[in-house]
């Protein structure tokens, strides 16, 4: 089963299949070496070539593999507890965000109109930084005059975000272009 990027679930099903992946990766090269020694009993040959050769996909399949065990993931009660605004807002899941200083692991993003606010259960993020990251990417992308907000406490979130469902106007085309923008910038 596939699942899009932003929704509940999505990093643990990439973190599954990127440990397939790299096994894979690294089973069939150390399978290309074993015939290659096998068959001429020698380490010298073309198949230790290839298996070496074949390392360097396997090694950045592991890099992405490490990537995606490090990110920590929404957790069940959360997503219980977020879901309940999804007819209102547009909502994320899932989101580990990069940048060249910091990570910013955040469990969900509601987006509407002009405001992105988001909540995350690691109680190690840096929320300013987190939000300065997300302001510049937002506004690089083009979208401007944005309020980013982001939480470590879940009441002040779903207050938050009950405030911004009563905002009365919705573009929900260009809220769904700002969500694609944060799916970019996520693992």
């Amino acid at each position: 089963m596939t699942l899009k990027k932003g929704r509940y679930g999505y990093l643990k099903n990439q973190r599954k299949k990127e440990i397939i992946k790299t096994i894979l990766y690294f089973s069939l090269s150390a399978a290309i070496f074993a015939m290659g020694y096998y068959s001429t009993k020698t380490k010298v040959n073309l198949l230790t070539v290839v298996a070496v050769l074949g390392c360097l996909p396997a090694s950045k399949s592991a890099v992405s593999m490490i990537m995606y065990l490090r990110a920590g993931s929404c957790s069940d009660a959360c997503y219980q507890a977020v879901r309940t605004y999804e007819k209102e807002t547009l909502l994320l899941y899932d989101l580990y965000l990069t940048s060249y200083r910091r990570n910013f692991q955040i469990s969900a993003v509601a987006v509407k109109n002009n405001t992105i606010c988001g909540y995350t259960e690691d109680g190690k993020c840096d929320l300013s930084a987190g939000e300065k990251h997300i302001t510049e990417i937002l506004q690089q992308s083009g979208y401007n005059a944005l309020t980013v907000k982001l939480f470590s406490d879940f009441s002040k979130f779903a207050e938050r975000v009950d405030q911004i469902n009563a905002l009365p106007e919705k573009n929900a085309e260009r809220e769904e272009s700002i969500a694609q923008v944060l799916r970019d910038i996520s693992l």
